[in-house]
């Protein structure tokens, strides 16, 4: 199907409005054959990420539309998949999921992409998939401080149960003293 050039200015635009709400990957998809694009869809899917391939024209129009500055004139060179995320908290489980079907596919090239309207290259996606999720983090986070907490509660309750092991060892000496 072809598409006009109407029809192109509309897509890029509604294309660009949906790049403003949301955190965007680029990545470079050719080599990969038609079985290993789907599993990857239906994996990113899982973490409430589409991932649709995009003409090149369509996503520089677009970037242009979102006011949103392309550090990497590669961006829009060669197939182009665009991964976008419905749940931003979800960016570091996508991250992961990408680079670690690009190590089992090295077809699969991540370009780039946007976090909160900002540029990322290759190498800061690769750093932020290797920290965990925000929910992994929230769960270290509180067991740090409830292990704190905890230690915390038996240092200021060691004076009243060292007082009481005390009052306990007298009592029962006294009683012993008491029996002779």
């Amino acid at each position: 199907m072809k598409i006009t050039k109407q029809n192109k200015k509309e897509i890029s635009k509604k294309f660009g409005e949906k790049l403003k709400e949301t955190d965007v990957i680029f990545t470079d998809f050719h080599g990969l054959k038609f079985k290993e694009i789907n599993s990857l869809r239906q994996g990113l899917k899982e973490l409430k990420s589409n991932f649709s391939v995009t003409r090149n024209t369509i996503i520089y129009h677009a970037l242009k539309n979102a006011k949103l500055e392309i550090k990497d004139d590669n961006l829009t060179k060669g197939p182009t998949a665009v991964i976008t995320l419905e749940d931003s908290e979800e960016i570091t489980r996508v991250a992961k999921a990408l680079f670690k079907f690009a190590k089992d596919n090295p077809s699969l090239r991540i370009k780039g992409g946007f976090l909160s309207r900002e540029w990322l290259a290759p190498s800061g996606l690769e750093r932020l998939s290797k920290i965990g999720s925000k929910q992994e983090r929230l769960g270290q986070l509180v067991s740090t401080l409830y292990s704190n907490m905890s230690r915390i509660r038996f240092v200021l309750e060691a004076p009243v149960r060292d007082l009481s092991l005390i009052l306990s060892a007298l009592k029962d000496k006294k009683e012993k003293e008491e029996k002779k």
